[in-house]
């Protein structure tokens, strides 16, 4: 959805143009959707799985587990969509705010400090609100100081630097394009290392994704390609129009003093 929102908002800002009656604006809006019907399928259509493991009563075992506790927190949804439509607006609502900031404030690395050390002090007051157990922020073994230190250095840090120079280069609808890709990798990354199960609608998602984002670049290729050749030519017609100045001679006499 990431996608399609940062797309829509976009156009009233005049962030991103759209002009459907050439083959690179339908493809742009072909892509998004494409992208949007994938990410559905993704989150929504499980379908059955692709690989058999040995431990089939198990996993019965842990899916009637998981319908009952699905049952007894069932109020628990409505909440959990509300906020995730929530985190879908702000989401797609940060892509046009750093192309804003990119134009007035171009160092990235010093702009993402800013913005992680206040969300550092966001997510300490949310923290403190929703556990006050000061035990629960005491780092405990090697895994979970890892953990905190690749998701605030890499994840936090080079990611956001990454994101902003891409939206600083190539624009927001862009750089939104690849949320999807998050899934594809975590079930890429899930599967080897902490043998989840695949799925046909993951994989079905997963391809659908690629071909959609696939087709979104392809239109924005040829939008700056067109871009770039309206603006080479722009230029050959003002240096046609200019006046040749006459060429001016200058001789300069040795016996002068």
């Amino acid at each position: 959805m990431v996608p399609m929102i940062t797309f829509i908002m976009a156009l009233p800002f005049g962030l991103e143009t759209v002009n459907l009656k050439c083959n690179s604006g339908r493809a742009k809006v072909i892509g998004t959707l494409v992208c949007i019907g994938g990410a559905f399928i993704l989150t929504l259509y499980k379908g059955a799985p692709l690989f058999d493991h040995s431990k089939a009563t198990t996993t019965q075992a842990m899916d009637h587990g998981t319908k009952l506790s699905h049952i007894r927190n069932k109020e628990r949804w409505t909440i959990g969509s509300i906020a995730l439509v929530v985190g879908t607006l702000l989401w797609s609502s940060w892509f046009l705010v750093q192309s804003n900031i990119s134009k007035m404030y171009p160092c990235q690395y010093s702009s993402t400090t800013i913005m992680t050390f206040f969300g550092a002090i966001q997510s300490a007051i949310l923290g403190l609100c929703t556990g006050r157990n000061l035990s629960m922020w005491v780092l405990r073994g090697r895994t979970q100081v890892i953990t905190v230190l690749f998701s605030g250095m890499i994840a936090s840090g080079l990611g956001f630097v990454g994101m902003s120079w891409c939206v600083k280069k190539r624009g927001p609808v862009f750089t939104a394009a690849f949320s999807p890709l998050v899934q594809i990798l975590a079930a890429l990354i899930g599967i080897p290392i902490f043998h989840d199960q695949l799925h046909l609608g993951s994989l079905l998602g997963s391809v659908i994704v690629i071909i959609g984002l696939y087709i979104l670049l392809w239109g924005k290729k040829k939008e700056m390609q067109k871009c770039v050749t309206k603006l080479v030519q722009e230029t050959d017609a003002i240096k046609e129009q200019e006046p040749h100045l006459p060429a001016i001679t200058v001789s300069i006499d040795s016996r002068c003093p």
